[in-house]
């Protein structure tokens, strides 16, 4: 269990701490894609299919037709990049409660962003409740995405102290 004391101010973080950040996305994003895949497939009978959610999104809201290599390039920057940099603010500038429970929070943080806030301005359903295996698999897809980001970051982080 790694905890710290997390200094409240509002500085931006170093170009290291942004390189961790972005390591511990990849890791996050890594698991993610292979979880998304093949047991989310498994199990709700369908992958979960980020990109797709980013296109309808752009159609919906703009009336732009995104190409699916954009909305990859999209989902993936969110996912190892502005993900972990939320993370970053939450616990750097707001509130932490240590690891492992700031991963576990965050990565629920993201699931509600996505299929909360993202999904219905995309034209799907609130937390996609009319497929509620899929959105169950998100849920649980991203609360383990936030944990192995914050994690990576955090061990990456003390290393450098």
């Amino acid at each position: 269990m790694i905890t710290a004391t997390m200094p409240r101010n509002f500085a931006l973080p170093s170009t290291r701490t942004v390189i961790s950040l972005a390591l511990g996305g990849f890791a996050g994003l890594g698991f993610w894609e292979l979880f998304a895949a093949v047991p989310t497939a498994w199990f709700a009978e369908y992958p979960l299919e980020p990109p797709e959610l980013v296109k309808s999104l752009f159609a919906h809201q703009f009336g732009l037709d995104i190409s699916t290599p954009v909305a990859k390039l999209l989902h993936y920057l969110t996912g190892f990049l502005f993900y972990p940099l939320g993370y970053y603010g939450l616990t750097r500038w707001v509130k932490s409660f240590g690891m492992p429970a700031d991963g576990w929070i965050w990565g629920i943080i993201t699931y509600f962003i996505a299929l909360g806030f993202f999904a219905p301005l995309a034209g799907q359903y609130f937390l996609l409740n009319d497929v509620p295996r899929l959105s169950f698999m998100s849920f649980v897809g991203h609360a383990i995405y936030g944990y192995l980001a914050a994690y990576v970051f955090e061990v990456l982080e003390a290393r450098a102290a």
